[in-house]
Order: structure tokens, then C-alpha cells, then sequence
């Protein structure tokens, strides 16, 4: 049954030709998977998607049909409209000349003058007549493609898919699930209530991995029935589990093991704060030949062997003062009270990141995070 809602979006993409789907720069899997069964479907209609995301962290799902149609940013720019009124004197002729620091731009009239009052000037809409958001809690969750195109989402209608409980509710359209477990079985719902049989083998795929990755493959505790139903529908339909499982889980570089195999040495815990974390070097990454895409990896190790922990916390210097983090807390603390504290933001329900930069000393920030957990460690039990 279609609810108010999901009727309003399904007329709104209906109406729409050109249509951006927007994913948050810090992209997990559930997003990802998404916006690639998104951007399948539209195709499916005849619409003309584009998908764009301003982070990393594809190469993972590099298994997942159509991943290279992701944008790093958008291509088509504002264009800056001159426009000429014509009441008084027809255009006859119009040429321009290049100089080194501006363009001259020649208009001739067949007949009388034109005036300065006689020109205006405005920049034009963007090519958009939809922009849709998935797994976004607010524009900010954009990073650089907000940032460099904010006209564009105050300009263009915007539908906000989310299942986050601090979303902004930022769109004109909100369908906001906080009961479901990510971000893909949302759509999987929405798409299914639109048209059932336009989901192939690959936008099932795509959706069944946002699934298995928001739900750490069903191993989460806030995992819900409707969700195992909804993996359950999209095998059918021809999602690939046991590929993806293979991509996901099974299959790990080198280089990463041996970065996990340095973080596995380093395993610190804060009794009072029912945290246990490790940190890895610059010369860690050196030695093992990792690089930044391999900490998320080696995170999600580590959650998976640390099971029941409170508060599970993996620094890493990627770079010579550059500190990147990931920290992930159990159902029963404040997500948003912690990532607040430490300057960070929440990838999903239970998975968040912190970034420091700008000269960061590794120890410094150990210390620091500890510093501030300490400090909230009153506040964040639910």
C-alpha cells in the first residue's frame, strides 16, 4: 500500500526528466547501493540520472554494475545569461573578443541604439528539474558538492530518503523511516510499490548490499524481521548474496591483513569507559603498503571480532599530521552525543568518523578523544 509520502515522490519522478541523485561524501555501503539501484530504475523510465558523490570508498564495491557512473562533481556549471531587450532596436549582429583579463561582447543593431538600460544580467538554472538525497541526514552530509553548488539545493525541488534518526528533514519531500535498518530497504520499498517488475538482477544487487552492509550482514543488533523479509525478496529477484558476501567479507589485500595484523598488536582498553582501541602510524602504512581506503576495512575487523564492546575506536595517521578515525558504539549510547564530542559524523546508526588534520600529532589525538569521552561518558548511555 502507497502512503501519502511515497505517492507525492513517485509523482514528483514522474513530472521529472532530469533528475541528480546525491549521495553523502562520507559514503558507506547503503548509500552507495542506493543510489546505483536508483540511478538504474530512473534509467528504467526514461529519465536521465546522474549520480554524484564528492568521497572514496568505492573500491570495495568495484563487484557493483554500474559503479563508474558515479560523478565526483557535477558537470554542467551555472551558466551567467547576458539578456538584451529588443523593443526599441533589433539585433543585427553579435560577435565577441577574448582578452587576456575580460571578453568584449559586440552587439549590433539593424537599426538605432542600444542602451545600457536595455541589458540585464542573472545566472541561469541549473539542468535539474529533481534532486534526490539518499542516506543524507542533512546537505552538510554532501561535503564539497553542497558546498560548491548551494544554489542549486535551494533552487531545485529536493527528495530526502533517509532512515537516520537526526535527519534534517531538509527536503520539500521527506521520507524519513526511522523502524528500518538502512537507507536501501527504504527504496527497495518505494521501488516495489511503484513498478515490482522493473527490479532485474542489478538493482536488486545494488540494494541487497546497502542491506548487508548497514546490517553488518544481519549481525546487528537493531537488525529487524522486515529487513531479513526484504533480503529475502530481492534474492529472489536475482540479487547476488553470495557474491556480495564473497566481495565484502571474504575477500581481504594483503595489505590491509597486515595493517590489521599492526592494529591487532596495539588493542588498548578503558575499562571505565567500555572502550577498547587501537592506532596505527604513518610507518605502519609504510610497512604494510596500505593505504587510506584500508583502515575502513580493518574498522570493520575489528567491530566484528569485538563484539559486545561498548565503544570501539581505530585511529590512524594515513599521512604525516593527518589523523583519520573510525568509532563505533553499541545501540545503547547516544550516537549523536558522541559524535558531536569528538568533532565527528555518523555513517550509519552504530559507525562514525573523525578527521584531524592540519599538523596532528597521533598520541595527541589518542589522547584527546579519550580526553572527551571521559567528559560525556554521563551523558550518552540511553
Amino acid at each position: 500500500m502507497i502512503n501519502d509520502t511515497e505517492q507525492q515522490i513517485l509523482e514528483s519522478i514522474n513530472k521529472a526528466n532530469r533528475i541528480l541523485i546525491a549521495l553523502p561524501q562520507n559514503l558507506n555501503g547503503d548509500g552507495l547501493g542506493a543510489g546505483l539501484a536508483l540511478f538504474d530504475f530512473l534509467k528504467k523510465l526514461d529519465k536521465q540520472p546522474e549520480v554524484v558523490c564528492a568521497g572514496n570508498g568505492f573500491a570495495p564495491f568495484r563487484f557493483l554494475p554500474k559503479i563508474s557512473e558515479i560523478k565526483k562533481e557535477l558537470d554542467s556549471f551555472q551558466s551567467f545569461v547576458v539578456s538584451l531587450k529588443t523593443a526599441n532596436a533589433q539585433l543585427d549582429e553579435l560577435s565577441y573578443e577574448v582578452k587576456p583579463d575580460r571578453v568584449d561582447i559586440f552587439l549590433k543593431p539593424k537599426s538605432g541604439k542600444f542602451s545600457a538600460d536595455d541589458l540585464t544580467f542573472r545566472s541561469a538554472k541549473f539542468p535539474y528539474d529533481l534532486v534526490i538525497t539518499l542516506d543524507c541526514p542533512s546537505l552538510e552530509h554532501l561535503g564539497a558538492i553542497y558546498e560548491k553548488n548551494t544554489d542549486l539545493f535551494f533552487e531545485t525541488p529536493i527528495i530526502n530518503i533517509d532512515h537516520h534518526p537526526v535527519n534534517e528533514h531538509y527536503g520539500q519531500i521527506n521520507l524519513v523511516d526511522l523502524t528500518a535498518t538502512s537507507t536501501s530497504e527504504i527504496l527497495a520499498v518505494l521501488i516495489e510499490n511503484f513498478e515490482e517488475g522493473l527490479i532485474d538482477e542489478e538493482i536488486a544487487t545494488a540494494l541487497l548490499t546497502g542491506i548487508i552492509v548497514e546490517t553488518n550482514s544481519f549481525q546487528h543488533p537493531k537488525t529487524t524481521p522486515k529487513a531479513f523479509l526484504k533480503a529475502s525478496a530481492l534474492v529472489s529477484r536475482g540479487a547476488r548474496q553470495q557474491d556480495i558476501i564473497k566481495e565484502l567479507y571474504k575477500t581481504k589485500n594483503i595489505s590491509m591483513l597486515k595493517l590489521w595484523g599492526r592494529a591487532l598488536a596495539r588493542l588498548r582498553e578503558v575499562p571505565e569507559l567500555g572502550l577498547t582501541y587501537s592506532l596505527v602510524n604513518h610507518n605502519d602504512f609504510i610497512k604494510s603498503g596500505a593505504a587510506e581506503q584500508d583502515v575502513l576495512g580493518v574498522m570493520k575487523e575489528l567491530v566484528g571480532n569485538l563484539s559486545g564492546r561498548k565503544i570501539i575506536l581505530f585511529l590512524a595517521e594515513t599521512l604525516p599530521g593527518q589523523v583519520v578515525g573510525y568509532f563505533h558504539l553499541h545501540p545503547s549510547l547516544k550516537a549523536q552525543i558522541v559524535a558531536a564530542a569528538l568533532g565527528g559524523v555518523m555513517l550509519n546508526g552504530s559507525l562514525g568518523t573523525v578527521r584531524v588534520s592540519g599538523g596532528a600529532d597521533l598520541l595527541q589525538v589518542e589522547q584527546d578523544v579519550i580526553g572527551k569521552l571521559q567528559k560525556i561518558k554521563d551523558q550518552v548511555v540511553v
